[in-house]
């Protein structure tokens, strides 16, 4: 069984969600998240979507609905087959939100 076959972890879980919620997340994606060349191994997709979660207007989210809406805002993966997915995302975007989570 590959990783990605694990319940809650298909990047189309995305589609599982309402709409308002889809659009609450990518708004939050593309409003925190910089996307950048190359890929940040510090973060995986399981522990970026705890940073959603325990945002102002977040709630829970599966670590597969997450990696989809990764994807539908234009983020690449470095390797699908992991469970948890490391993206090309900026250490500044990343810090900036965890500043304003009171997590530094």
């Amino acid at each position: 069984m590959l990783a990605n076959d694990l319940p809650n972890n298909q990047p189309e879980d995305f589609e599982l969600l309402t709409n308002q919620e889809k659009e609450q997340l990518i708004n939050w994606i593309r409003a925190n998240l910089v996307p950048i060349q190359t890929f940040n191994s510090k973060y995986t997709s399981y522990g970026l979507k705890h940073y959603f979660e325990k945002s102002l207007g977040g709630f829970y989210i599966s670590n597969g609905a997450f990696k989809g809406a990764m994807l539908a805002c234009g983020f690449k993966v470095k390797d699908t087959s992991h469970l948890n997915w490391i993206f090309n995302v900026s250490e500044k975007s990343i810090k900036q939100v965890r500043k304003s989570l009171g997590m530094i």
